[in-house]
């Protein structure tokens, strides 16, 4: 019987290093992807700048959130809402629904006029069946906006085109491996409708530090040609991309007071 236990470990332990070993060799290969890139971050834009590309208006926007584990920050969600509106959106298509929150800020914001596609795992998919997640929770806060339309797959299997050159904003938040961010980034580029149209990704930054996958994943994506075009904005976790952007280049000292102060007046919903 002991035997019997220290063989089943000996296995136990041969497949976590095993995992382990693998995790080290996909790091470094991020690593070596963004040296060959010579680039370890992306060149930031301040708010003020940003939207005084687009005549830098003044927009008071109220957001939701349930402030629970795995979702936006509050931050991302407003200024999420407030691209949406200097780009006058009109077609909407994220890549990540979980609980609808990001497709229902945007509703909100927009109104009915706005057409919303929100991309997600299907419930039954192996990774996500794994967890139990009950299915009623994906898409839970959004599911009431006849505007919003939810789509199932894994969304390096499916089937962009019929909504190529139609979006005027792109948000990308789903699986944040290097591999997906690259899937992802070459469909969202496809579905922009013209050199206006902006691709937001969220995670760019984690904790105030790079997110290397999602970078790596980006800068594969993004021609590098195109590379000029691709910021962080400011106190965001997002990285931002549109033909038409054309920013000077600055960094933030890393204990730098932002530019702007925001007041928020947190109200409880009903359920």
């Amino acid at each position: 019987m002991k035997r019997i236990e220290k063989i089943k470990n000996f296995f136990k332990y041969r497949k976590e290093l095993w995992s382990q070993l693998n995790s080290l060799l996909y790091t470094k290969q991020v690593e070596n992807k963004l040296k060959s890139f010579n680039i370890q971050k992306l060149p930031e834009v301040s708010v003020s700048e940003f939207f005084a590309f687009y005549g830098n208006p003044d927009l008071n926007l109220a957001v939701v959130s349930d402030f629970s584990d795995g979702i936006s920050p509050i931050n991302d969600y407003y200024f999420l809402c407030r691209i949406a509106k200097v780009l006058k959106t009109k077609t909407y298509f994220e890549i990540g629904t979980w609980l609808g929150l990001s497709a229902r800020n945007i509703a909100d914001a927009m109104g009915a006029g706005t057409q919303i596609f929100s991309l997600d795992i299907p419930f039954d998919h192996p990774e996500i069946e794994i967890f139990k997640i009950p299915k009623e929770i994906f898409g839970h806060y959004s599911k009431d906006y006849p505007n919003v339309h939810f789509l199932k797959s894994d969304s390096k299997e499916f089937d962009f085109s019929k909504y190529y050159g139609t979006a005027d904003f792109v948000f990308i938040d789903g699986n944040h491996s290097a591999e997906y961010v690259e899937s992802d980034s070459r469909n969202g580029l496809k579905l922009l409708k013209n050199d206006d149209s902006v691709i937001a990704w969220h995670d760019y930054t984690v904790l105030g530090e790079v997110n290397k996958e999602v970078l790596c994943g980006i800068l594969k994506a993004v021609p590098q040609s195109e590379h000029k075009h691709l910021y962080h904005l400011q106190q965001s976790n997002m990285a931002i991309f549109s033909k038409s952007f054309d920013f000077k280049e600055r960094e933030t000292p890393k204990w730098e007071i932002p530019e702007n102060i925001y007041k928020l007046d947190i109200n409880i919903l009903k359920k």
